[in-house]
Parts: C-alpha cells; structure tokens; sequence
C-alpha cells in the first residue's frame, strides 16, 4: 500500500512539475497556432509560457515594481478594478437594468467601488468576490474558444426536423468536421448568438470591426444526408416583430403593398428592422440533400440526386390525406392553440397505413407556407413546381460557368449579387456584373440545397433557395438533452443519441 503512494506522488510531482506544465501548454497553443496559420505569434506565446510555469522573470519583476513605486501600485489597483468591474458589471447590468440602460453608468459605479477597495486594502467580502471574477474570466476564455472552434451547443426551437430531431432537443454541433470558421464579427458578447441575453431587440455584437471569410481546416466537407447547421441565407435583414418568417418572403407578401418598393416602405414604417452580418443570421439546422454540382430533382416528394433517390431517412415525414375522404390520416392537438391539426406520417409509419387496402393515399401537394418556391420570379409562379415535385435544379459549384439568363438569374442572380458580393446591374436587356457586360458566370463558393426531415412543415431551401459554403456552421453529431416544450418533462430516451 505504501508503495502504491510513493507511485502515486511521484505522478502527481510529475503531472503538476512547472516543466511538465510548460510543455503541455506549449504544444497545445503552438498546434492551435499552426492551424489557425500563425505561427509567428509562438515567437511571443513560447517565451510567455516559459516564464510563466518556469521563469516567473515577470512575476518578480512586478513585485518588486510594486514594492517600490506608488505610481505602480496605483496603476494596478485601476487595472485590477476594470476588471473587476467589467465583469461584476456585466452581471449587474443584466440582472437589473436588462441592458435598458447605458453599460458605462454601471460599470463606472463598480469601478469607483473596487477602485477604493483595491487602494485601501480589500475586505474579505471584496476579495470573495475577486476569486470568482478569475474564475468566470478564466471558464469564459475556455468555454469560448471551445465554441468557436471545437464544438458549440444548439437548441431545437422548431418541428422543421421531426422526427429526427424534435423541438427542445438539445444538441451538440461539431464544428471540426467541415472546419470552424474564423470568427468575422470578432467584438460580440460571448455564450449568446445575435441578441442580448435578457432582451431579445439589443444586439450581442458590434460591427466597427468585421473580417472577411476563413474557414480552417475540417475533418471532411458536407456530404448528402448531413445534418447541417448553418446560418439563414435570407437572415441579413430581419422584422424584429416577425422573427420567424423571411423580411425577403414579406416583400413578396402583397398584403403589405402592391409594388415592391410600397411593400419595402409599408414594412419599414411599421416594425423595427435589424440588419445583422453573416456569422450572426439566425442558426437553422435542416438535412443536406444535394451538394455543389448535384442537379437536383423531387418528385411526388421524393428527392432525387443526379438521377439516383436520396439515401433512405427513417423518420422523414410528410402529412397525407385519405384521397377518398380528403381527410388526413393523423390528426393531434396543438400545444400552444389547442386546436386540432395535421399531423405528419413518418416512413415507418406509412407502411403500416398501406396495409389497409381502403385506403387511397395522396400527400399534401402544393405550397402550404403561402410563399412562392425558388426561383422568385413571375415566369416561375405559373409554373408546376410544389413542394413536393420541384426541379431539376443544378446546385452551384465554385469553378462552375453557366450562361446568364432570365430563368438563370431568376434562380442564381442572389447568389451573385448577394452572397458573392458581386454588383449586378441591368441595362436593357444586357446584364452587367462590376460594371462590364456579362454573359456568363463563374461561381466562386461551393452551394448546398438544404431541406427539412418534416417535408411538409420546414421552410427550407425550396423556398429561400441554396446554402452558401461560407454559411456553414457545423455538423449536427448529438443529441445530449431533451426537454418537451409542451409538457415540460424531460425526454430521457432522446438523450445522448447520435444524430443520423
């Protein structure tokens, strides 16, 4: 037994040796350093690390600074006290105030008090509080970092991907497997996406400093059948009001207008509009069903890659009615309204209902959104698409030239003007991009087509159109809680289930 301690305090002198300290966080930034491409910055971090676990030349240099200099010993007191107040601030300001009021006011207040406690000496109450200061700043630099790079946590709001997913699952997105995205908007509140926490209309983030897009590199690229999450396309501009829908749907919406340009200032005038950059547009999660260079065809709801049927989904779902009666074959109660409604069937469960020689089954048909299917133009309104037959359409791949037309930029003109930042411009009937007269276009990104598991409840790509690689988030890999929003209950069987 004795010998089994004497093993056991040789490790831990070991594992907790300023050397064995040194190294490991050395080799964990250098290989983070190498990866993000900048290993000139390992020419400041390594010597840091030394002397942090090994030297301590700073450390005893500000001792004896601080021993000697009352200017010294004042200049600390004011940085510790920022930061004491920075953080004790932030939490204050959130729990009173709900970020209502000026940040500064708050953290002015605090200052001044840490700033008196830091220079007359800290009481026991002050220096309580100090210790879990370090500990939140130290869990948040983690925390975040961890979210940025490695994997982040989701949660389910919507039915869009029942039944593979369900509203209030819990989910954990790794973002190594298609590789993080640098982050563009770097100046935002961390732990929450676009708005602030406890007041959903102020925004988490500032745009004075924004970087272009840079992707790391992943363990693979998005393959069909993924489950994606990715920012919304159409999420630039957003009616505060109207969270949940598209600003561009209600554009085309002629309850608000009959021009366009009408319809723009009906909408203007009446709700708040935020505009938000791209790594901050709302998180959506739907299935991947064709890549950059696929053409894709869905037929009687069926969805077809290049002429073969997407790779079979257990609890894809589609509400179908009883071509007899014109009933649906499941109806259920809604949560919120308590009224009766559709409920869909998933692919298991259809078998069963084709037993029943009876029954003459047809699914739901047309566009049950009330919005008009991609491309959103005139010529195509008139046309056959639905929801559940719509195609071909090819899916733009970077590298890919295609002849500029009216049917083609009706269908890809946003991805060129919008996503690729190009400016287009029409003159006559020629059209110009950057200002020389174009009849053909390269594209430059990679594009996905992205759709719902609950085929006739998702408002995805056959409505907005295609997911730009630069949008891409992560990959959905578990689900590791699950709380049933209606009942409130927590869903033990969901828990800790891959995501296929």
């Amino acid at each position: 037994m004795e010998k089994i301690k004497n093993i056991y305090a040789a490790i831990k002198r070991l594992a907790t040796h300023p050397w064995t300290m040194a190294i490991i966080v050395g080799v964990i930034v250098s290989a983070f350093a190498l990866w993000y491409g900048a290993a000139w910055t390992l020419v400041v971090a390594l010597p840091l690390i030394y002397d942090y676990y090994v030297a301590h030349g700073i450390r005893n240099w500000h001792r004896r600074m601080y021993a000697k200099y009352r200017w010294w010993q004042v200049m600390w007191a004011l940085w510790c006290a920022a930061v004491f107040a920075l953080v004790v601030g932030i939490i204050v300001h959130m729990l009173l105030f709900r970020w209502e009021q000026p940040f500064l006011i708050t953290f002015a207040v605090i200052l001044a008090y840490a700033v008196w406690e830091e220079l007359k000496g800290h009481t026991k109450v002050y220096t309580w509080i100090y210790g879990w200061v370090h500990a939140i700043l130290f869990a948040t630099v983690v925390a975040t970092l961890i979210q940025l790079y490695w994997f982040q946590m989701f949660v389910i709001p919507t039915g869009s991907m029942e039944s593979t997913l369900m509203a209030g699952d819990y989910i954990l997105v790794n973002k190594v497997a298609y590789g993080p995205r640098v982050p563009m908007t770097p100046l935002s509140f961390p732990f929450v996406h676009n708005t602030m926490p406890m007041n959903p209309t102020k925004a988490s983030f500032s745009t004075s400093w924004e970087r272009s897009y840079r992707r790391l590199a992943g363990s693979g690229q998005v393959e069909r059948g993924d489950v994606v999450v990715f920012n919304f396309p159409e999420g630039d501009t957003v009616v505060m009001e109207l969270q949940a829908m598209s600003y561009y749907e209600l554009l085309r919406d002629k309850q608000f207008g009959k021009s366009e340009a009408e319809r723009r200032k009906n909408i203007h005038d009446n709700f708040t509009i935020a505009v938000r950059p791209m790594d901050k547009k709302e998180n959506y999660i739907k299935r991947c069903v064709a890549v950059a260079g696929d053409t894709l065809t869905i037929v009687d709801g069926r969805v077809y890659t290049n002429g073969v049927e997407e790779a079979f989904v257990p609890k894809r779902q589609y509400i179908y009615y009883n071509e007899v009666t014109g009933k649906p074959l499941k109806m259920g109660i809604d949560a919120a309204s308590g009224e009766y409604m559709e409920l869909p069937v998933t692919d298991d469960e259809i078998g069963t209902y084709l037993a029943d020689d009876k029954l003459k089954l047809k699914k739901i048909g047309g566009a049950i959104s009330g919005g008009s299917l991609i491309p959103h133009m005139p010529e195509v309104a008139s046309s056959q698409w639905t929801i559940d037959d719509l195609g071909p359409v090819w899916v733009p791949k970077a590298g890919a030239t295609i002849e500029l037309t009216e049917e083609n930029m009706a269908m890809y003109g946003r991805c060129i003007a919008v996503y690729e930042q190009r400016l287009v411009e029409r003159r006559g009937d020629d059209i110009y991009i950057d200002g020389e007269r174009a009849t053909h276009y390269t594209f430059l990104m990679d594009y996905y087509f992205m759709m719902g598991d609950n085929r006739h409840g998702s408002l995805d790509s056959r409505f907005w159109g295609f997911v730009p690689e630069d949008h891409i988030v992560g990959k959905a890999s578990y689900v590791w809680f699950s709380v049933d929003p209606a009942e409130g209950g927590i869903r033990w069987e969901r828990m800790f289930k891959s995501i296929k």
